[in-house]
């Protein structure tokens, strides 16, 4: 296990609900901030919240989809992730018309925190039966596309394994079975929802 994984690992371990309610405060607030022209830096102090961490926002208002956007790797410290990844999905996910502000309090903040990625290797159905619906999330990336699909997805859409990576390559926009072909990649991660 690298350092990268084995980061990730740990600090999926160590969250707790406190972690979770401090996130979308970051969440929320930085959305209020931006939509006042600020840039929102809070004070962190839990060493926790400043391990570098993959994470996504889903945003709804009632069952409406507002807003999705993320990262899927650790390239930031999880409050910054969390920052960015609030205001990517309010305000720039190109699917949506922006956020107003007084929409914010409306909305259901879900944060996924992501885990270890791992490159899946084969491509048959038997291969992938290991995925836990439910649990992983999946990441289609080729031919100058990608997607990713939360772990809630497949259970909102009630997909079983083969259908998850189906679906997350027609995301991607690619054919449903472009998961057997060369030059597609197949990761799998895990995540702690709030």
């Amino acid at each position: 296990m690298d350092s990268q994984t084995e980061t990730a690992f740990t600090v999926l371990e160590r969250l707790e609900r406190e972690h979770g309610r401090k996130l979308k405060d970051i969440a929320t607030t930085s959305m209020r901030s931006h939509t006042s022209g600020m840039k929102y830096r809070p004070r962190v102090k839990d060493p926790l919240l400043k391990e570098k961490s993959g994470v996504y926002i889903t945003l709804r208002n009632g069952t409406e989809l507002r807003g999705n956007a993320g990262f899927i790797y650790p390239t930031y410290e999880l409050w910054n992730a969390t920052r960015m990844s609030a205001v990517n999905a309010a305000f720039i996910d190109p699917r949506f018309k922006p956020v107003e502000r007084n929409e914010i309090d409306l909305l259901d903040i879900e944060i996924s925190v992501i885990g270890q990625v791992e490159k899946l290797r084969g491509n048959t159905d038997k291969d992938f039966a290991s995925i836990k619906i439910g649990t992983d999330g999946i990441m289609v990336v080729g031919l100058n596309t990608s997607s990713v699909m939360l772990p809630q997805v497949a259970m909102e859409m009630d997909l079983e394994p083969v259908g998850f990576i189906e679906a997350a390559c027609e995301s991607a926009g690619l054919p449903e079975n472009a998961w057997t072909k060369k030059g597609v990649s197949l990761y799998r991660f895990s995540t702690r929802i709030f």
